[in-house]
């Protein structure tokens, strides 16, 4: 097929083209991006389409974007996407704008049944029986100019998404699913990475399980640290100090420079540019009274009952087979993992914010029923 598109490299032209797309009901939007040595996504290229054109904006010759703010603020268009978590990072980074409402094609695919995290190709091929390349994928979108064949890449990103879009929501709607991708969809503009609070950052880290609580308070500082300055300076967190490493400090009874040096794998660039600053750190934490520290949750947590976990897990894949539901989308091993330690001590169990909402009355209330019924039957025996 010919693949028709305009490119749109003046801020007079983008308002012209904004105020022509918001006409339309929905439209189709992706970005290109590089993030080879920065905190922040560099935005390369935007793409609109409307279901009549499709628009590739420069944005680094249109350096003031504030109509696309307008456009993604603008409720009565829905903003189509497909797998969006980094989009909305760039366009909160570039506009500190969220879109309003959002429709993310592959939560309704998993929601469909087709799959948890199917890719924009095998998209278009279910929906559309079309085959597209991929072969840009890994493009230097900062280039310029960009190849023809960038520009047609990017461009068969939206051109086909509005079509997905029509028949998701046609199918959502007869299967009485639209509502829970409409809910998914909505919370999916409040957990951006790049937006998180520090504090939590330690969520994120592996390796925690076997940490005590004083371990665990002071990776919890690192990662805090970590978080603030990575965003600081614009740079990738491992480049200020690695996972590895965050385990290896909060281990450790003393510390000085040579201890960076022998008990971490801190590069010595690193060790000259971070290493009093986070000797500093870790002194002061520990010098912090117990009763002014935080409460730290350990994320990998205490172990859950295998026999228990088991049986959730069935019931999650049978309840996501009645219903033609990706499995993973009804509930995660953590969430699993959260529902059983939250009864650990008292017998009752509580469903974590996750699960609450559509989930619940899909999946939730079946699983806090199938746990209460097992405390019972032990109370029996």
């Amino acid at each position: 097929m010919t693949v028709e598109f305009e490119i749109v490299d003046s801020p007079r032209r983008l308002e012209e083209v904004i105020d022509l797309v918001r006409r339309a009901d929905a439209v189709a939007i992706d970005t290109e991006f590089a993030r080879f040595n920065t905190y922040y996504p560099i935005v390369g290229l935007i793409q609109i389409y409307d279901g009549i054109q499709c628009y590739l904006i420069d944005p680094l010759e249109v350096t003031e974007l504030g109509p696309i703010a307008d456009l993604l603020e603008d409720k009565s268009v829905v903003k189509v996407f497909h797998a969006c978590s980094e989009d909305l990072e760039v366009f909160q980074h570039i506009l500190e704008a969220l879109p309003v409402p959002l429709f993310d094609s592959q939560v309704a695919a998993a929601a469909l049944g087709i799959s948890f995290s199917i890719g924009y190709q095998k998209l278009v091929e279910h929906f559309l029986d079309l085959s597209i390349s991929k072969e840009e994928t890994r493009s230097d979108w900062l280039q310029r100019p960009l190849t023809p064949a960038q520009l047609e890449y990017a461009a068969l990103d939206v051109i086909h998404l509005l079509d997905i879009y029509r028949k998701q929501v046609d199918e959502l709607e007869m299967r009485g699913k639209l509502s829970w991708v409409q809910e998914e969809c909505a919370g999916m503009t409040v957990s951006i990475a790049t937006e998180l609070d520090p504090q939590i950052a330690y969520q994120r880290l592996k390796g925690t399980a076997k940490l005590n609580q004083e371990s665990l308070y002071l990776v919890a500082t690192l990662c805090a640290w970590r978080e603030t300055k990575a965003r600081a300076l614009d740079v990738p967190r491992n480049r200020v100090i690695d996972e590895k490493s965050v385990l290896s400090l909060a281990q450790l009874d003393f510390l000085d420079v040579g201890g960076l040096h022998k008990h971490t794998t801190l590069t010595s660039r690193q060790v000259r540019q971070f290493g009093d600053e986070i000797i500093l750190l870790l002194e002061s934490a520990r010098a912090k009274p117990a009763a002014q520290r935080p409460v730290i949750v350990d994320p990998e947590g205490m172990p859950v009952s295998n026999s228990l976990m088991k049986q959730l897990k069935l019931k999650v894949s049978e309840t996501a087979e009645s219903v033609q539901i990706a499995p993973e989308m009804l509930a995660r091993r953590r969430h699993l993992e959260q529902i059983l330690r939250s009864g650990m001590d008292t017998g009752h169990y509580q469903l974590p914010k996750a699960m609450c909402g559509w989930r619940k009355t899909v999946i939730g209330d079946d699983l806090i029923a199938l746990l209460t019924r097992q405390g019972g039957a032990l109370s029996a025996v």
